[in-house]
């Protein structure tokens, strides 16, 4: 079983304006998978930049959770500056 952590480190104004796409894009990913995310913002601290983090736990297929996240991730359609500041963490039961 696979757990993903997603984050981005961007501008606190391009952060926000990332979250309705970002919200959307992690239902898609729930309705085609069942692997529901969480989205979380990095505490302490409050000015530039800030973390975001996508979280999905409990992936029993990683290559179609792969196939729909890469699918939900092209139809978000997000700016060039977070598709680079994407970093994608996978990690595994022991």
């Amino acid at each position: 079983m696979e757990h993903w952590f997603v984050y981005y480190k961007l501008p606190q104004r391009e952060a926000l304006a990332l979250l309705p796409r970002l919200r959307e894009m992690i239902d898609t990913v729930a309705t085609a998978t069942g692997v529901r995310a969480r989205l979380l913002r990095k505490l302490g601290n409050e000015t530039e930049p800030t973390t975001l983090m996508e979280t999905y736990e409990r992936i029993d297929d990683a290559a179609a959770f792969d196939a729909a996240l890469r699918d939900a991730l092209a139809r978000a359609a997000l700016p060039a500056a977070a598709l680079q500041a994407r970093r994608t963490e996978r990690f595994g039961d022991l």
